[in-house]
């Protein structure tokens, strides 16, 4: 599967859930949890709730890219959906029961989070 159809099917199955007419919480960025977690798996994707120091990451990953708006997101952890064969994934920022402000990472940023996620340190090399 091409990253394109990929990306695509992820959205198209995920769009019903962000429109007004579903189980919104509040805005259009956020949706129960549930309604894209059970989207991911119904097409053979996969959830993961992300540990805290990836979270982290993931907030300064965030606030770093210039088309994100400039506040920090919302919620306490995060969530990785990827749809089988994917080396991307669209991440979510959890607030409560809420998942929110859903963006895009690429598939180095997919390794960087399990280099966070294993405690992997890269050194410089010898130094001075």
């Amino acid at each position: 599967m091409t990253k394109t159809a990929a990306l695509s099917g992820l959205i198209m199955a995920l769009l019903p859930a962000l429109l007004p007419s579903s189980a919104l919480a509040g805005s259009l960025e956020c949706a129960k949890v549930d309604v894209p977690k059970h989207i991911i798996a119904d097409h053979g994707g996969r959830w993961v709730e992300l540990a805290p120091a990836q979270w982290q990451f993931l907030r300064g990953v965030y606030a770093a890219d210039p088309t994100s708006p400039t506040t920090l997101p919302v919620g306490d952890r995060a969530a990785l959906a990827q749809m089988g064969g994917a080396d991307f994934g669209l991440v979510f920022f959890i607030d409560g029961d809420r998942a929110c402000s859903p963006i895009v990472v690429s598939r180095d940023v997919v390794e960087m989070l399990r280099d966070v996620g294993t405690g992997h340190i890269n050194h410089a090399g010898q130094g001075l």
